[in-house]
């Protein structure tokens, strides 16, 4: 007498399983992978940037430049004396997150926001800040100049609105609106530039412009 062949049976039954179960649900994890290796090859670039020319002094101009080319992150520092006979340039690589959240501290005071203003207060020393960046398929830079950031944070004037009446041709000008045009996040921003860095880039940093300053 045969035996009927519940092995056999079984492995045909779980080979079908098997079939029915690719067929229903590999579309939706085939769209899902896709997705998730399209956001993984998207390309994530951000780049900012802080130059200072100094009017005075043995060191003519410094510049700060934070990269970040899809998670590959780097600071970099570079001066020139006024003779214009010694630069000093290095770039250091950056382990973990401190561009990114430089990055984003630099947006929170306004990285996007604020825009040149007129050389006023101490003019010797002339700040550049330029940012770009690239999401996935979006891309932007924006670039700003300004001097003095604590008189531009503390002081900067006052900015008056004259409104016209025609039933009124001479303005009141006892009663003008005015606003102040003090902004701190200049100052800021400068603040982020000079605290960023971990110890070594900064003694690093110091060592070049002591160097500098002697030549």
């Amino acid at each position: 007498m045969r035996r009927f062949p519940t092995t056999l049976l079984i492995v045909i039954v779980a080979i079908a399983g098997l079939i029915a179960g690719w067929k229903i649900f590999w579309p939706a994890e085939s769209q899902r992978y896709q997705a998730v290796n399209s956001v993984r090859n998207q390309r994530s670039e951000l780049h900012v940037d802080e130059a200072i020319t100094h009017d005075k002094g043995p060191i003519a101009r410094e510049e700060w430049r934070l990269d970040n080319d899809n998670g590959r992150s780097s600071a970099s520092y570079t001066a020139e004396n006024r003779a214009g006979t010694r630069i000093a340039k290095f770039t250091s690589p950056i382990q973990g997150y401190d561009v990114t959240f430089a990055f984003q501290k630099l947006v929170q005071d306004g990285l996007w926001e604020l825009q040149t203003r007129p050389l006023r207060g101490d003019t010797s020393n002339i700040y550049t800040v330029s940012v770009a960046q690239v999401d996935g398929g979006r891309s932007g830079t924006h670039k700003f100049s300004f001097a003095d950031p604590h008189y531009l944070a503390t002081t900067a004037g006052r900015q008056y609105e004259i409104h016209l009446d025609k039933n009124k041709p001479v303005p009141d000008l006892i009663t003008l609106n005015s606003t102040s045009t003090a902004d701190p996040r200049y100052q800021q921003v400068v603040d982020d530039f000079a605290s960023f860095g971990p110890p070594q880039f900064k003694k690093t940093v110091a060592a070049a412009r002591e160097k500098l300053l002697r030549s």
